[in-house]
């Protein structure tokens, strides 16, 4: 469950126990008319009164996470290189601009799409080879290789991919972060060199 998601449980739950609780500490005192309340009473409203306050920080919490959220979004679709997201079958879950521009077609078409069937046929093996051993060795970091690019029209572009696994809590792999740059400078972006930092995974 995401951060966001389970912020948002815990505000659900914060709802449901208000709802049910605080109802019947207002029945009981019109039933005491103006007595004072009873010490398992107080107990219970100060228990309501810390509820409110956990509620109002989680809120704030998830406001801030949906603006860093954002910020992140639009780092990631503006940046000048392709970049993109895959789940753990491989298949692309997010690209950006300079993806959808590198790979020569719409995004929508782009997403839910497995990785490799943009990949040149004689390339597809070591595409393949290289995925694997991003998935069995992804704590060491990135993986770096050559393919061929093939677009839905059969244009094709020779690229330097540099992958990092993602991994879940439990550190399982659930896809990979993939930067790809053309073999040859193209608008100024320059290729991937052996010398070239490495990211993390």
């Amino acid at each position: 469950m995401a951060k966001r998601d389970r912020i948002d449980w815990l505000l659900t739950a914060i709802d449901a126990v208000e709802d049910l609780v605080q109802p019947k500490l207002d029945a009981r005192r019109r039933q005491r008319d103006g007595a004072p309340d009873g010490e398992q009473d107080q107990e219970l409203q100060i228990c309501m009164e810390e509820l409110r306050v956990a509620a109002e920080e989680l809120t704030s919490l998830r406001d801030r996470l949906a603006i860093e959220r954002q910020r992140y979004a639009e780092l990631f679709d503006f940046a000048p290189e392709a970049y993109l997201e895959t789940d753990a079958r491989w298949n692309i879950r997010e690209a950006n601009r300079a993806a959808v521009e590198l790979f020569h077609c719409p995004y929508d078409y782009l997403v839910g799409k497995p990785l490799v069937v943009f990949i040149a046929e004689e390339d597809r093996k070591a595409f393949r080879a290289s995925l694997s051993a991003l998935q069995q060795d992804g704590r060491s970091g990135s993986v770096d290789w050559s393919a061929t690019l093939q677009s839905r029209a059969g244009d094709t572009v020779p690229v330097l991919i540099r992958a990092s696994a993602a991994h879940d809590a439990n550190g399982g792999v659930t896809g990979a972060r993939c930067l790809i740059r053309p073999s040859a400078p193209q608008n100024g972006v320059a290729p991937l060199s052996a010398d070239a930092p490495r990211e993390s995974g």
